[in-house]
């Protein structure tokens, strides 16, 4: 089984997120939620990691940080290594206390930061906890609306940037805005790329050129690794169906002499976007190896050419793979 694939970098930035196995909780007592703090703050000072933002739920974390160095792995090995340590002597249980590996979304510009804070500290009214933030006690978020921070090693500054003219302006706005965003804030994450990457185009094409090998990223997306082939086509036809607003008799059986742009659309991503072979997804729709690339190709052409068609077809791969 391949593991899911990592881009690491100094001065890579990330939005973290893990949870328990089985959705099960991994914060018991307040014990526990100091303890997890405790770590996070190590984490600081013995890999370099810098903290913009996180929250601890019942059953998962979130984290928004940058890496001084290519560490992110050993960063996160080691925090959830030394609290699942604790917390199964503590609790006197035995076993993995986190589900799987991690996961991580490379982040770009720093325009997203701010949005990414926004979604990451509403999750307790999304989740229908508390009605006010400020009621929730496990998270950074007191540290953007207080002079004073709680956690001295949250930075801050850079989310806030532009926010005011002066530090108490730009808290007085960051709570303005957050609650402005709250119960749309999944639209911040509508613009993740296969799940991996957020970012301008300009900074997806950069990591693609400079990290991204096709056939790796193909067969290590950490959706595909956990779905059958079955179920990975079931999820991009009914994508594209969504997507297109046509029925499945339409979008499999082929029509002589009329190009399909759902239909190719299909084939493209799961030709460019899942480990299936040519040939699998040839009797999918009853052509010939050869016609997978050659639709696959026509699909490229015309997203290189209609951003808007391109933006089209990004959305629906990002429907087919979304956790």
């Amino acid at each position: 089984m391949a593991r899911p694939w990592r881009i690491q970098y100094e001065g890579a930035v990330y939005h973290v997120m893990s949870r328990g196995v089985a959705q099960g909780e991994i914060f018991l007592f307040d014990g526990d939620y100091h303890r997890f703090l405790e770590y996070l703050e190590k984490v600081v000072e013995k890999f370099g990691v810098e903290i913009f933002a996180f929250i601890l739920m019942g059953n998962h974390y979130h984290l928004l940080l940058r890496t001084k160095e290519a560490n992110l792995s050993k960063a996160i090995q080691w925090l959830q290594t030394s609290y699942s340590v604790y917390y199964n002597r503590r609790h006197n249980r035995i076993g993995h206390l986190f589900q799987g590996r991690y996961k991580s979304i490379l982040v770009g510009e720093e325009n997203y930061w701010q949005n990414l804070s926004f979604y990451i500290h509403l999750n307790p009214i999304r989740a229908g906890i508390v009605e006010k933030l400020d009621d929730y006690r496990w998270s950074s978020y007191h540290d953007y609306v207080r002079i004073k921070k709680v956690h001295k090693w949250v930075l801050r500054k850079e989310v806030l940037k532009g926010l005011g003219e002066s530090e108490e302006e730009s808290l007085i706005k960051y709570r303005e805005l957050i609650m402005e965003k709250s119960g749309q804030e999944k639209k911040i994450l509508e613009e993740i790329r296969y799940g991996l990457v957020l970012g301008s185009d300009k900074f997806v094409n950069w990591v693609e050129k400079k990290f991204i090998n096709r056939e790796v990223i193909n067969s290590e997306l950490p959706q595909q690794r956990k779905l059958s082939e079955n179920e990975i086509t079931k999820r991009v036809l009914d994508a594209v169906i969504k997507g297109f607003g046509i029925e499945m008799d339409r979008l499999i059986k082929r029509k002589r002499f009329r190009q399909q742009t759902g239909r190719d659309v299909a084939i493209y991503i799961l030709h460019s976007h899942t480990g299936l072979s040519n040939k699998k997804i040839g009797v999918i729709f009853g052509v010939s190896p050869t016609a997978i690339g050659k639709a696959s190709i026509r699909i490229k052409d015309q997203m290189s050419k209609d951003k808007e068609f391109k933006k089209k077809v990004e959305e629906i791969v990002n429907s087919a793979f979304e956790v």
